[in-house]
Protein backbone atom coordinates (compact mmCIF):
# COMPACT_ATOMS: atom_id res chain seq x y z
CA UNK A 1 0.00 0.00 0.00
CA UNK A 2 1.18 3.55 -0.71
CA UNK A 3 0.79 5.61 2.47
CA UNK A 4 1.50 9.32 2.95
CA UNK A 5 2.06 10.31 6.60
CA UNK A 6 1.70 13.89 7.80
CA UNK A 7 3.31 14.74 11.11
CA UNK A 8 5.68 16.77 13.24
CA UNK A 9 9.32 15.85 13.05
CA UNK A 10 11.32 15.55 16.27
CA UNK A 11 8.52 15.51 18.82
CA UNK A 12 9.27 14.05 22.26
CA UNK A 13 7.25 10.93 21.48
CA UNK A 14 8.53 10.74 17.84
CA UNK A 15 5.25 9.14 16.75
CA UNK A 16 5.47 10.32 13.14
CA UNK A 17 8.91 8.79 12.63
CA UNK A 18 7.90 5.59 14.44
CA UNK A 19 4.79 5.26 12.28
CA UNK A 20 6.78 5.68 9.07
CA UNK A 21 9.37 3.14 10.21
CA UNK A 22 6.69 0.69 11.34
CA UNK A 23 4.64 0.97 8.17
CA UNK A 24 7.76 0.51 6.04
CA UNK A 25 8.86 -2.49 8.10
CA UNK A 26 5.50 -4.05 7.24
CA UNK A 27 6.35 -3.77 3.54
CA UNK A 28 4.45 -0.61 2.57
CA UNK A 29 5.64 2.31 0.42
CA UNK A 30 5.57 5.31 2.77
CA UNK A 31 6.35 9.03 2.46
CA UNK A 32 6.49 11.62 5.26
CA UNK A 33 5.25 15.20 4.96
CA UNK A 34 6.67 17.37 7.76
CA UNK A 35 4.13 19.80 9.21
CA UNK A 36 6.33 21.17 12.04
CA UNK A 37 10.07 20.93 12.60
CA UNK A 38 11.37 21.88 16.06
CA UNK A 39 14.94 21.62 14.78
CA UNK A 40 14.34 25.01 13.18
CA UNK A 41 14.45 28.20 15.19
CA UNK A 42 11.23 28.29 17.22
CA UNK A 43 10.14 31.64 15.75
CA UNK A 44 10.77 30.50 12.19
CA UNK A 45 8.88 27.25 12.74
CA UNK A 46 5.93 29.19 14.20
CA UNK A 47 5.90 31.55 11.22
CA UNK A 48 5.93 28.64 8.79
CA UNK A 49 2.89 27.25 10.61
CA UNK A 50 0.92 30.47 10.20
CA UNK A 51 -1.85 30.73 7.62
CA UNK A 52 -0.14 33.47 5.60
CA UNK A 53 3.52 32.47 5.69
CA UNK A 54 2.84 28.75 5.72
CA UNK A 55 1.55 28.68 2.14
CA UNK A 56 4.84 27.44 0.60
CA UNK A 57 5.12 24.57 3.08
CA UNK A 58 1.50 23.57 2.45
CA UNK A 59 2.05 23.76 -1.32
CA UNK A 60 5.14 21.54 -1.08
CA UNK A 61 3.20 18.93 0.88
CA UNK A 62 0.24 18.98 -1.51
CA UNK A 63 2.62 18.64 -4.45
CA UNK A 64 4.37 15.68 -2.83
CA UNK A 65 1.05 13.96 -2.19
CA UNK A 66 -0.09 14.53 -5.77
CA UNK A 67 3.12 13.06 -7.20
CA UNK A 68 3.09 10.06 -4.86
CA UNK A 69 -0.62 9.30 -5.40
CA UNK A 70 -1.10 7.46 -2.07
CA UNK A 71 -3.91 5.06 -1.34
CA UNK A 72 -4.18 6.40 2.22
CA UNK A 73 -3.17 9.64 3.96
CA UNK A 74 -2.54 9.40 7.72
CA UNK A 75 -2.22 12.48 9.90
CA UNK A 76 -0.36 12.04 13.20
CA UNK A 77 -1.69 14.31 16.01
CA UNK A 78 -3.72 16.39 13.52
CA UNK A 79 -5.36 18.59 16.18
CA UNK A 80 -1.92 20.10 16.80
CA UNK A 81 -1.13 20.68 13.10
CA UNK A 82 -1.29 23.97 11.22
CA UNK A 83 -4.87 24.14 9.87
CA UNK A 84 -3.62 25.71 6.64
CA UNK A 85 -1.85 22.48 5.69
CA UNK A 86 -4.78 20.22 6.52
CA UNK A 87 -7.23 22.46 4.66
CA UNK A 88 -5.13 22.28 1.49
CA UNK A 89 -4.72 18.51 1.76
CA UNK A 90 -8.40 17.89 2.49
CA UNK A 91 -9.40 19.99 -0.53
CA UNK A 92 -7.26 18.05 -3.02
CA UNK A 93 -9.47 16.72 -5.85
CA UNK A 94 -9.71 12.94 -5.94
CA UNK A 95 -7.44 12.52 -2.91
CA UNK A 96 -7.08 9.29 -0.94
CA UNK A 97 -8.96 8.83 2.33
CA UNK A 98 -7.66 11.15 5.05
CA UNK A 99 -7.46 9.46 8.47
CA UNK A 100 -6.16 11.04 11.68
CA UNK A 101 -4.51 9.36 14.67
CA UNK A 102 -4.95 11.35 17.91
CA UNK A 103 -3.39 10.72 21.32
CA UNK A 104 -3.72 14.01 23.23
CA UNK A 105 -6.64 15.54 25.08
CA UNK A 106 -8.63 18.12 23.10
CA UNK A 107 -11.72 20.30 23.26
CA UNK A 108 -14.65 21.20 21.03
CA UNK A 109 -12.56 23.93 19.40
CA UNK A 110 -10.87 21.34 17.14
CA UNK A 111 -14.16 20.48 15.40
CA UNK A 112 -13.17 22.16 12.13
CA UNK A 113 -9.90 20.22 11.98
CA UNK A 114 -11.57 16.93 12.88
CA UNK A 115 -14.16 17.41 10.17
CA UNK A 116 -11.52 17.85 7.47
CA UNK A 117 -10.90 14.11 7.93
CA UNK A 118 -12.83 11.14 6.64
CA UNK A 119 -12.14 9.30 9.90
CA UNK A 120 -10.19 9.72 13.14
CA UNK A 121 -8.60 7.04 15.33
CA UNK A 122 -7.96 7.67 19.03
CA UNK A 123 -5.32 6.00 21.20
CA UNK A 124 -7.52 6.48 24.28
CA UNK A 125 -11.15 5.37 24.70
CA UNK A 126 -11.70 8.53 26.73
CA UNK A 127 -10.70 10.61 23.71
CA UNK A 128 -13.03 8.56 21.51
CA UNK A 129 -15.83 9.40 23.95
CA UNK A 130 -14.97 13.10 23.64
CA UNK A 131 -15.23 12.87 19.83
CA UNK A 132 -18.67 11.34 20.19
CA UNK A 133 -19.87 13.73 22.89
CA UNK A 134 -18.89 16.76 20.78
CA UNK A 135 -20.79 15.31 17.83
CA UNK A 136 -17.87 15.40 15.40
CA UNK A 137 -19.00 14.03 12.03
CA UNK A 138 -16.10 11.78 10.88
CA UNK A 139 -16.11 8.06 11.61
CA UNK A 140 -14.09 7.31 14.73
CA UNK A 141 -12.54 4.29 16.43
CA UNK A 142 -10.24 3.29 19.26
CA UNK A 143 -6.69 2.53 18.10
CA UNK A 144 -3.92 2.27 20.73
CA UNK A 145 -0.27 2.94 20.09
CA UNK A 146 2.10 0.17 18.96
CA UNK A 147 5.55 -1.22 19.68
CA UNK A 148 8.29 0.77 17.99
CA UNK A 149 10.30 -1.42 15.57
CA UNK A 150 13.19 1.07 15.71
CA UNK A 151 13.94 -0.16 19.24
CA UNK A 152 14.82 -3.61 17.89
CA UNK A 153 18.35 -2.55 16.98
CA UNK A 154 20.95 -5.16 16.18
CA UNK A 155 22.81 -4.83 19.49
CA UNK A 156 23.47 -7.73 21.85
CA UNK A 157 21.35 -8.03 24.97
CA UNK A 158 23.22 -7.45 28.24
CA UNK A 159 24.36 -10.66 29.89
CA UNK A 160 22.65 -9.58 33.10
CA UNK A 161 19.91 -7.01 33.64
CA UNK A 162 20.23 -4.35 36.32
CA UNK A 163 17.89 -5.37 39.17
CA UNK A 164 15.94 -2.11 39.10
CA UNK A 165 12.90 -0.44 37.64
CA UNK A 166 13.64 2.17 34.99
CA UNK A 167 11.40 5.09 34.04
CA UNK A 168 12.20 7.06 30.87
CA UNK A 169 9.89 10.07 30.74
CA UNK A 170 9.70 13.76 31.43
CA UNK A 171 8.45 14.57 34.96
CA UNK A 172 4.93 15.84 35.67
CA UNK A 173 3.40 16.64 39.04
CA UNK A 174 1.82 13.18 39.31
CA UNK A 175 4.98 11.42 38.21
CA UNK A 176 7.11 13.30 40.76
CA UNK A 177 4.61 12.49 43.51
CA UNK A 178 4.58 8.76 42.77
CA UNK A 179 8.32 8.40 42.20
CA UNK A 180 8.95 10.19 45.47
CA UNK A 181 7.08 7.41 47.30
CA UNK A 182 8.93 4.45 45.79
CA UNK A 183 10.78 2.73 48.60
CA UNK A 184 13.71 1.22 46.65
CA UNK A 185 16.01 2.98 44.19
CA UNK A 186 14.98 3.16 40.53
CA UNK A 187 16.66 4.75 37.49
CA UNK A 188 15.13 7.90 35.99
CA UNK A 189 15.91 9.25 32.54
CA UNK A 190 14.44 12.43 31.11
CA UNK A 191 14.80 16.19 31.06
CA UNK A 192 13.73 17.93 34.24
CA UNK A 193 14.22 15.19 36.84
CA UNK A 194 15.85 16.26 40.10
CA UNK A 195 16.44 14.54 43.46
CA UNK A 196 13.18 13.64 45.23
CA UNK A 197 13.24 13.47 49.01
CA UNK A 198 15.44 11.00 50.90
CA UNK A 199 15.32 8.21 48.30
CA UNK A 200 18.52 8.14 46.23
CA UNK A 201 17.10 7.32 42.80
CA UNK A 202 19.60 7.26 39.95
CA UNK A 203 18.89 10.30 37.76
CA UNK A 204 20.09 11.02 34.22
CA UNK A 205 18.30 14.28 33.41
CA UNK A 206 18.52 14.42 29.63
CA UNK A 207 16.57 13.45 26.56
CA UNK A 208 17.17 9.88 25.39
CA UNK A 209 17.34 8.95 21.70
CA UNK A 210 15.62 5.98 20.11
CA UNK A 211 18.67 3.72 19.82
CA UNK A 212 19.66 4.37 23.43
CA UNK A 213 16.08 3.83 24.58
CA UNK A 214 16.17 0.32 23.15
CA UNK A 215 19.42 -0.39 24.98
CA UNK A 216 17.97 0.93 28.24
CA UNK A 217 14.89 -1.26 28.01
CA UNK A 218 17.11 -4.30 27.38
CA UNK A 219 19.25 -3.51 30.41
CA UNK A 220 16.75 -3.32 33.29
CA UNK A 221 14.60 -5.72 35.28
CA UNK A 222 11.35 -3.93 34.36
CA UNK A 223 9.95 -0.63 33.12
CA UNK A 224 7.85 1.66 35.27
CA UNK A 225 4.93 3.47 33.65
CA UNK A 226 3.08 6.47 35.10
CA UNK A 227 0.53 8.25 32.94
CA UNK A 228 0.89 11.86 31.86
CA UNK A 229 -2.10 13.31 33.68
CA UNK A 230 -2.11 16.38 31.41
CA UNK A 231 -2.81 14.48 28.16
CA UNK A 232 -4.32 11.10 29.00
CA UNK A 233 -7.84 10.15 30.08
CA UNK A 234 -7.82 6.35 30.14
CA UNK A 235 -5.46 5.28 27.41
CA UNK A 236 -2.03 3.77 27.04
CA UNK A 237 1.17 5.46 25.96
CA UNK A 238 4.06 4.08 23.93
CA UNK A 239 5.77 2.93 27.15
CA UNK A 240 3.09 0.24 27.53
CA UNK A 241 4.24 -1.40 24.28
CA UNK A 242 7.87 -0.51 23.53
CA UNK A 243 9.62 -2.42 26.36
CA UNK A 244 8.11 -5.68 25.11
CA UNK A 245 10.23 -5.45 21.96
CA UNK A 246 12.99 -6.70 24.28
CA UNK A 247 10.67 -8.83 26.48
CA UNK A 248 10.98 -6.38 29.38
CA UNK A 249 7.88 -6.36 31.62
CA UNK A 250 5.96 -3.17 32.36
CA UNK A 251 4.69 -2.14 35.80
CA UNK A 252 1.92 0.38 35.07
CA UNK A 253 -0.60 2.45 36.92
CA UNK A 254 -4.12 1.09 36.47
CA UNK A 255 -5.47 2.59 33.25
CA UNK A 256 -8.96 1.68 31.95
CA UNK A 257 -7.68 0.68 28.50
CA UNK A 258 -5.05 -1.81 29.67
CA UNK A 259 -7.46 -4.76 29.65
CA UNK A 260 -8.26 -4.05 25.98
CA UNK A 261 -4.62 -4.66 25.07
CA UNK A 262 -3.08 -6.92 27.72
CA UNK A 263 -4.06 -9.48 30.31
CA UNK A 264 -3.33 -7.79 33.66
CA UNK A 265 -1.05 -9.69 36.05
CA UNK A 266 0.06 -12.08 33.29
CA UNK A 267 1.23 -9.81 30.46
CA UNK A 268 1.43 -6.52 32.35
CA UNK A 269 1.72 -5.72 36.04
CA UNK A 270 -0.70 -3.17 37.50
CA UNK A 271 -0.67 -0.99 40.60
CA UNK A 272 -3.49 1.17 41.96
CA UNK A 273 -1.50 3.02 44.60
CA UNK A 274 2.10 3.36 45.72
CA UNK A 275 1.65 0.57 48.27
CA UNK A 276 0.87 -1.88 45.46
CA UNK A 277 3.68 -0.39 43.36
CA UNK A 278 6.22 -1.05 46.10
CA UNK A 279 4.90 -4.58 46.66
CA UNK A 280 5.13 -5.38 42.95
CA UNK A 281 8.62 -3.91 42.71
CA UNK A 282 9.78 -5.99 45.68
CA UNK A 283 8.44 -9.15 44.05
CA UNK A 284 10.16 -8.35 40.74
CA UNK A 285 13.48 -7.92 42.57
CA UNK A 286 12.90 -11.06 44.63
CA UNK A 287 11.75 -13.20 41.67
CA UNK A 288 13.61 -12.23 38.47
CA UNK A 289 12.28 -15.35 36.73
CA UNK A 290 8.76 -14.02 37.33
CA UNK A 291 9.78 -10.75 35.67
CA UNK A 292 11.18 -12.68 32.72
CA UNK A 293 7.98 -14.71 32.36
CA UNK A 294 5.76 -11.60 32.34
CA UNK A 295 8.07 -9.97 29.79
CA UNK A 296 7.95 -12.95 27.47
CA UNK A 297 4.16 -13.19 27.69
CA UNK A 298 3.85 -9.49 26.93
CA UNK A 299 6.22 -9.80 24.02
CA UNK A 300 4.13 -12.58 22.47
CA UNK A 301 0.99 -10.43 22.83
CA UNK A 302 2.65 -7.38 21.31
CA UNK A 303 4.00 -9.27 18.31
CA UNK A 304 0.61 -10.90 17.73
CA UNK A 305 -1.57 -7.77 18.07
CA UNK A 306 0.30 -4.52 18.67
CA UNK A 307 2.69 -3.81 15.80
CA UNK A 308 2.49 -0.93 13.34
CA UNK A 309 1.45 -3.45 10.70
CA UNK A 310 -1.68 -4.13 12.78
CA UNK A 311 -2.29 -0.40 13.25
CA UNK A 312 -2.01 0.39 9.55
CA UNK A 313 -4.50 -2.36 8.73
CA UNK A 314 -6.94 -0.76 11.20
CA UNK A 315 -6.37 2.76 9.82
CA UNK A 316 -6.97 1.50 6.28
CA UNK A 317 -10.20 -0.22 7.30
CA UNK A 318 -11.35 2.91 9.08
CA UNK A 319 -10.64 4.94 5.96
CA UNK A 320 -12.48 2.48 3.74
CA UNK A 321 -9.38 1.35 1.85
Amino acid sequence: MRVFVLGKRGSIVHLAEDSVAGFRAAGHDVRLGITRDPRLNRSIDALLASRRLGVPRAALIVGAIARFAPELIVTISPYLMPPSILERVAAMPGRAPLVGWVGDRFGAEVRAIAELHDAVAYSDTGLLALHQSFGFRPRAAYLPYAANPRLDAAVPDPQERRPELVFVANPTSLRREIVGQISAPISLYGEGWRPLGPMAHHIDARRVGVVELGRIYRSYLAVLNIRNEVNVLGGLNQRHFDPYVSATPVLSDDQPDIAQCFEPAREMLIYRDTGELNEAYARLKREPTFAQTVGERGQRRVLAEHTYAHRLEALARLGGV
